[in-house]
């Protein structure tokens, strides 16, 4: 390894190590809480208990509270008219009332103080750090699509998860201290199906919006409707805004913080952005928008334009406090807030002869075929690598998912996967590794040439040339074949890196979570991880049957332990998959030694002597 080489390593491994002290370095404006007043919580029967409202970051494991209009992560900033000069403010005091819309996927709760999504309690996704679980403990095994315990679940609270405000910009008007008259529809077993939140105004202004559940699906229709706003606001327009959850469901906080983006789709052109880009400041971007969203590797809040006049989106970052609890859990306890990434979506305002937009509102996992059901491109959210691999990867995607049905363990479908690949890739493989060992063969010879014709540069090239010609070989032979495999690789990591399908799925012994980095035991605070071990293992067994050339061997077995670090910290699903390649490589290199007899790397005789002849005629032209 050259020294260019070695100083590109290191300085990858200065930047993975110290990114949390970046990301602090780059921490933006704190902000500081409000007292939120009392409120009072209503169940599906519609039978109202009194009860304090807490801070909304007080209950992020289990089910969320009303949320104060003054919350950090909560107030969107108001315009230069103050909310409470609306004419659609309450003239007095009003009880704030929690709404819940259940179905057997999740339970999502409103509150009727600006109409707000709160969050959404997904009843069969685990957080990594249950309530169940005792401090230090590991997490309690759940059966797979069975319903969980209230507190054991991932919770999408985003303080508010999404809201509605006139507006946007510097004419904004913030609609969090609006009391909105609620009305529920319930069906035939008294569950609610349907909830309308109204605010109207003395000169019959009206803002209405009707949320219906879809009971097999974790997709919400949304239905805006708005009538004779004031003029004097002079509103064109207005926002919908989508606020990401507290990261503290994930095993790793650091990965699940790098994940978060607010992603929107405007025409055809997909804007992926990290909250650590948008902390610099926000991002814009005009056109007809399809859809926004706020998501991390594995869940997502997302916002579809149905039917109305989407002009724009703008992308941002806030931070949120973390509670005392939350810095307990978090292994850097001197870290106060962290990322929130916030999604707006613009609307013009709709016509008086039609005054009634829709959009179709998800929360929920990123499984890459239930959203791609539900059209608007949403799927597109899920990061299955590049277009042009996207085909491979969903083909690989529906191939893992089918082996987990037949052999119910998803550690096993990954090995029949990489074995299914090795054997559809065998024929170019094999040619590429007896290129390589040709060309090992003749190294010898090449050598001579070299000594020869060290003065002649062209008679060199000339020799060379004729001694592949003479012996069949391609120089390229070896590369070609290894370049063409390329795409199925990329669309392979990108899976295996990203579906939720592997989200927590166990494979064997201390292996409990594919999409994780497995841990044996801690020393000193330093994990200590098996299978990245294993796979530098099967590196070198690999390369020790590798044709190399003795003066870079050395080299090649270095990159065994690069490999080890880098992947030291990746998912155990993916260091799994680059494990059983690595041993079905070797398998194939032991397979070209058999076919030749066990040669070492020594060149034969007749290869020598009609290289040898061949160098004889090139010199005497």
């Amino acid at each position: 390894m050259d020294r260019r080489t070695l100083i590109a390593v290191a300085l990858c491994l200065v930047v993975l190590i110290g990114w949390p002290f970046l990301l602090k370095v780059a921490g933006l404006e704190r902000y500081v809480r409000r007292a939120p007043p009392p409120a009072t919580t209503v169940d599906t029967s519609g039978v109202a208990a009194p009860t304090p409202t807490p801070t909304p970051a007080a209950t992020e494991t289990g089910r969320p509270a009303a949320p104060s209009a003054g919350s950090p992560a909560t107030a969107a900033k108001p315009g230069p008219a103050a909310t409470a000069s609306s004419p659609f403010a309450s003239p007095h005091a009003e009880a704030e009332r929690l709404i819940d819309l259940e179905t057997p996927l999740y339970r999502a709760t409103f509150s009727n103080r600006g109409a707000r999504l709160l969050a959404i309690e997904l009843k069969h996704y685990a957080s990594a750090h249950p309530l169940s679980a005792t401090p230090g403990e590991r997490r309690p095994h759940h059966k797979p699509g069975a319903e969980l315990p209230a507190g054991d679940r991932v919770v999408l609270a985003g303080g508010p998860s999404l809201g509605l405000d006139l507006g946007s910009d510097a004419s904004r008007r913030s609609l969090d201290d609006v009391v909105f008259a609620a009305s529920e529809s319930l069906d035939a077993a008294g569950a609610v199906r349907r909830v309308t939140f109204t605010a109207t105004a003395a000169d019959g202004g009206t803002i209405r919006q009707t949320w219906r559940v879809r009971p097999d699906d974790y997709a919400l229709d949304l239905e805006v409707e708005l009538r004779h706003l004031p003029a004097e606001w002079r509103l064109s327009d207005y926002t919908l805004t989508a606020r990401s959850w507290p990261l503290i469901h994930e095993n790793s906080w650091e990965d699940e913080e790098r994940s978060l983006r607010a992603t929107s789709l405007v025409g055809t052109n997909l804007h992926r952005e990290p909250t650590s880009a948008l902390r610099k400041g926000p991002r814009r971007f005009e056109g007809n928008v399809e859809w926004a969203a706020v998501h991390t590797r594995y869940f997502m809040g997302a916002a579809a334009v149905t039917d109305g006049a989407a002009r724009s989106v703008i992308s941002s970052a806030e931070t949120r406090p973390l509670t005392a609890d939350q810095r307990r859990m978090r292994p850097n306890a001197n870290r106060t807030e962290q990322s929130v990434a916030v999604n707006t979506l613009v609307m013009g305002l709709p016509g008086e002869t039609d005054p009634v937009d829709h959009f179709l509102v998800y929360f929920g996992p990123n499984e890459y075929f239930r959203v791609s059901k539900l059209g608007h491109h949403l799927a597109r959210v899920v990061d299955l690598g590049w277009s042009w691999i996207l085909p491979l990867s969903k083909s690989l995607l529906v191939l893992l998912v089918w082996l987990h049905g037949v052999l119910k363990n998803y550690g096993l479908a990954i090995i029949l996967v990489a074995t299914l690949v090795r054997v559809v890739l065998h024929p170019l493989n094999m040619v590429s590794m007896k290129s390589m060992r040709a060309m090992q063969r003749l190294q010898p010879e090449m050598e001579r040439l070299k000594a020869k014709y060290k003065s002649d540069p062209q008679a060199l090239n000339t020799a060379v040339m004729a001694l592949y010609k003479e012996n069949k070989v391609n120089p390229a032979g070896g590369c070609l074949p290894m370049v063409l495999q390329m795409p199925l690789f990329l669309a392979l990591y990108a899976v295996l890196y990203n579906a939720i399908e592997l989200r927590q799925a166990p494979f064997v012994a201390w292996i409990n979570d594919l999409s994780a980095p497995d841990l044996l035991f801690t020393v000193g605070g330093l994990p200590l991880r098996l299978m990245p071990v294993l796979m530098m293992l099967s590196g070198l067994i690999t390369q020790r049957l590798t044709p190399t050339d003795p003066r870079q061997s050395s080299t090649m077995y270095l990159m065994n332990v690069v490999m080890l670090v880098f992947f030291y910290n990746l998912p155990s699903g993916l260091v799994l998959y680059w494990t059983v390649m690595n041993l079905l490589t070797a398998l194939q290199q032991w397979m070209v030694l058999h076919e030749d007899g066990g040669v070492a790397a020594t060149a034969d005789a007749p290869t020598v002597r009609r290289g040898t002849a061949v160098a004889r005629k090139a010199g005497a032209k």
